[in-house]
């Protein structure tokens, strides 16, 4: 079995994520030149834009399994399981604030610190 850290497979996902906006970049560019050559001539390069467009969609697809991903990892990473997490600092404050508050109207000898 190997064994795969999280923050080697964020960092991973994120060098193929700047690799696929690259990628966007340039079907970004070529779809603006395809748009230039129509509005010039009235005509489009069927073949050419086809491919294009199947190109386009397929790294947009590829894109958006990657960030869904690199989010699953973050997740992992700050310990969320499915749709909830605790935020144990969170609930140490609120609870800390809570005592504070008790001891106050209790009494301050009542409550332990």
């Amino acid at each position: 079995m190997v064994l795969i850290h999280l923050d080697e497979e964020l960092t991973r996902l994120e060098e193929e994520r700047e690799m696929i906006a690259d990628m966007l970049r340039h079907l970004g560019a070529d779809m603006r030149r395809l748009r230039g050559q129509y509005e010039e001539s009235g005509t489009l390069n069927k073949p050419e834009t086809s491919k294009a467009v199947a190109d386009l969609r397929y790294w947009l697809k590829v894109a958006h399994e990657t960030e869904a991903l690199i989010t699953n990892v973050r997740r992992k990473q700050k310990g969320i399981a499915g749709d909830w997490a605790l935020d144990l600092e969170r609930a140490r404050l609120e609870v800390g604030c809570r005592m504070a508050r008790l001891r106050r109207c209790c009494g301050a000898g009542e409550l332990s610190d």
